[in-house]
């Protein structure tokens, strides 16, 4: 269940959504300022005896003796708060949810969750705080950098050496526990090592790219009598490949998530919902157009991505094929294959060099006037497993545990005609599709045309309402990640780092004839802004400010960055771009001449 569904049962149940210590110190706050005003009170009545006595004996002692308890109830209050706000502070930090200094920014993260998009972890699956898992779920990662092998895989050197290609888990810095269990009973409890197969997409030769692995449990999570919660602990024992630590500063504790594993065990295949670019009689699309697939849910990276190239020594991913020319003289177009979308979404882009966008960044293109043919290759199905055929999961006995085909994240192989259980079998569940490619360039520009919220709103916003920016074309999902798409809390206003902010960032298509693309940012949950603000800007207490940023890092569908950034204006006009050619920067909705910069640390975004 994603965030923005938490938010929404949250708000329909009537029920309070700030936590726990926010809703304590609201109380005392409350009660406090009830007593204050009652012992103000009190000094007015005392006061007014005073100045009413006319001198006489019984009026002034009475009085006194009013202004004397009165003070002393201010002593108590003052000596209440201080003790109350010690004891929860301690209790706070006791728990991990303590700043460790006058920072608030606990408020803005939970505890071990800050790497997550403004840190090493770029993705996973499942999801933070997912339902309904299935019991024989993989569990995915992707690193933002190259990791140390070893730090991962126990024993990975003298087993790849041997030829290995499925390894064993190093539990020392990857724990898989049930949730329940804490202390030294996580490492009594936790998966063993020989227990979970490993496997990975290594970045491409002599690039500084992305890890990402799958772990493959052996046996099936939870139970099946109740739901189970499980925590994946990534300790800081982790090694960037240069041997640095992966986890440093402000995350230099590791990461960790939580997610719920249901009953039941997944055997639906994924299908394919959606194709980019589709083929339309009479009609070609420009050849520096991506190739886009989008599944009807999460895919095994390892098995839904990987690299092409003439040399297989530096890439032999045939999974999914991409075929340029005739029938019977067809010939493989080399390219890469990258996974993004929450592992829903896998885009082609070949290493054919054609041109440069308006930032300066290489375009690939397909083959010119040619018809371009896509094959997303089902996995084989193993009969190892009963009741065969019906469960639909991968043989991994046929290549040394890599799987043959495209598999979702339970191992299920790719339904690609969409009939299984009709038929009880495998045939036909490729999935093939053709289109025809011009020699023109697509050197449109991406815009963005919408913002949730709006640059207006900026007053009763809830604070677990995802940002949403949508786009005027089909974009390239896998530039809408967490380095060109940010959410930074200013740290003027709301007292807290730029990395201290944790959100998840998916791309989602439209659906029909997939025009436009909207990103979508599930952050954690915004810290609530608390006080008043008069018309000369005096008496601001605790107000908390957040600045969406989009870079000219996302692209089109044709590769071609943001360039103008142009996007809407801030102002009572509609449909209006706030960028021109001698100001291409939209800042805050405004048109600049110079490119954007942080609220407050002047940091050039572009």
């Amino acid at each position: 269940m994603q965030n923005s569904q938490f938010a929404q049962l949250g708000a329909n149940s009537g029920l309070a959504t700030a936590s726990l210590p926010i809703v304590i110190a609201r109380i005392i706050r409350i009660i406090l300022g009830i007593i204050g005003l009652i012992l103000t009170l009190l000094v007015i009545y005392a006061g007014y005896l005073y100045l009413t006595a006319h001198g006489e004996e019984e009026p002034v002692k009475k009085a006194k003796k009013i202004l004397q308890n009165a003070m002393i109830g201010l002593v108590i209050i003052f000596s209440s708060f201080a003790l109350t706000t010690f004891i929860l502070n301690s209790l706070l930090n006791a728990a991990g949810y303590g700043s460790g200094g006058s920072s608030s920014s606990a408020n803005y993260t939970e505890p071990l969750s800050g790497s997550l998009g403004s840190g090493f972890i770029d993705s996973h699956y499942p999801d933070r705080n997912a339902l309904n898992i299935p019991r024989n779920t993989n569990i995915m990662i992707r690193f933002k950098e190259p990791v140390a092998y070893d730090s991962i895989i126990t024993g990975y050197a003298a087993a790849a050496a041997a030829g290995a290609t499925t390894f064993d888990l190093n539990t020392s810095n990857i724990k898989i526990y049930p949730s329940e269990l804490t202390g030294a009973a996580i490492d009594t409890g936790k998966l063993a090592s020989d227990k979970v197969g490993v496997t990975f997409v290594r970045p491409a030769a002599g690039v500084a790219g992305p890890t990402t692995f799958t772990f493959n449990p052996d046996e099936l999570l939870g139970s099946s009598a109740s739901n189970t919660n499980y925590t994946v602990l990534i300790t800081p024992g982790v090694l960037k490949a240069d041997g640095s630590r992966a986890f440093s500063g402000a995350y230099a504790s590791g990461y960790s998530w939580t997610f719920e594993i249901s009953t039941e065990v997944d055997m639906t295949p994924p299908t394919v919902v959606s194709v980019n670019p589709i083929r339309v009689p009479g009609s070609s699309v420009a050849r520096n157009t991506i190739i886009q697939i989008n599944f009807s849910e999460a895919m095994d990276p390892v098995a839904a991505s990987g690299i092409f190239a003439s040399n297989s020594a530096d890439g032999n991913f045939t999974n999914i094929k991409v075929l340029s020319g005739v029938s019977g003289s067809q010939a493989s177009e080399t390219g890469s294959f990258t996974i993004s979308n929450g592992y829903r979404t896998v885009e082609f882009v070949t290493d054919d060099v054609c041109g440069q966008d308006p930032c300066g960044n290489l375009v690939y293109c397909l083959p010119s006037s040619s018809r371009i043919e896509v094959q997303a290759q089902a996995a084989s199905i193993s009969t190892a497993t009963p009741p065969s055929p019906e469960l639909p999961q991968a043989d991994t006995s046929l290549t040394n545990g890599v799987i043959d085909g495209l598999v979702d994240a339970c191992s299920n192989s790719l339904d690609g005609d969409g009939d299984w259980g009709e038929t009880g079998g495998e045939a036909g569940d490729d999935y093939v599709w053709n289109f025809d490619t011009s020699d023109a360039i697509d050197n449109r520009v991406p815009a963005i045309t919408a913002l949730v919220p709006s640059l207006t709103a900026n007053e009763e916003i809830d604070v677990n309402q995802p940002v949403q920016i949508t786009f005027n074309m089909v974009m390239q999902i896998g530039t809408l990640n967490n380095t060109n798409i940010k959410l930074i809390p200013n740290p003027d206003t709301a007292n807290v780092g730029f990395s201290e902010l944790s959100y998840w960032l998916t791309g989602q298509n439209s659906t029909g004839a997939l025009a436009v693309t909207t990103a979508i940012i599930n952050h954690a949950t915004l810290w609530e802004s608390e006080g008043t603000v008069d018309e000369n800007n005096n008496g601001v207490i605790d107000r908390y400010d957040y600045f969406p940023i989009i870079t000219k890092g996302v692209k089109g569908q044709n590769q071609f960055c943001m360039y103008p950034s142009a996007g809407p204006k801030s102002g009572t006009e509609t449909n209006t771009s706030c960028v021109s050619a001698a100001e291409p920067y939209c800042c805050y909705g405004q048109s600049s001449s110079t490119p954007c910069v942080t609220p407050s640390e002047g940091t050039n975004l572009f």
